[in-house]
């Protein structure tokens, strides 16, 4: 199977994060929107600090997906915190979303949960 990308974004500035994936709403995928306000926008600026998010369309054995990944350091438990998700564009149907923390000094996955 042909694993082409279809759409890349790559954004590492926190102003460029809000103008394009919370204003302009162009990760275009609701459940991941809501995990990510829920768990991380939520948060203090200071405590949740935006580092870079990926937003990615490709052609896989299921059809079409869109895979969003966004990660944050988080300065209270000083652990990289990532939230992931995929989605298939042609029925919206989720595939997966997660949360996992990494410790910054061991690169250990310290805690991962599954949310849809």
């Amino acid at each position: 199977m042909n694993n082409e990308s279809k759409a890349n974004y790559h954004i590492t500035d926190r102003d460029e994060f809000n103008q394009v994936c919370i204003e302009d709403q162009k990760m275009n995928f609701p459940e991941f929107e809501k995990f990510m306000h829920d768990y991380l926008l939520s948060q203090p600026k200071e405590t949740m600090v935006f580092q870079e998010c990926w937003i990615e369309d490709k052609q896989v054995e299921i059809g079409d997906v869109r895979t969003v990944q966004v990660n944050f350091l988080d300065h209270n438990s000083n652990n990289y915190i990532r939230l992931w998700g995929a989605k298939k564009n042609d029925d919206n149907q989720v595939v997966k979303i997660k949360v996992d923390a990494i410790d910054l000094e061991t690169k250990e996955v310290i805690y991962e949960r599954l949310l849809a």
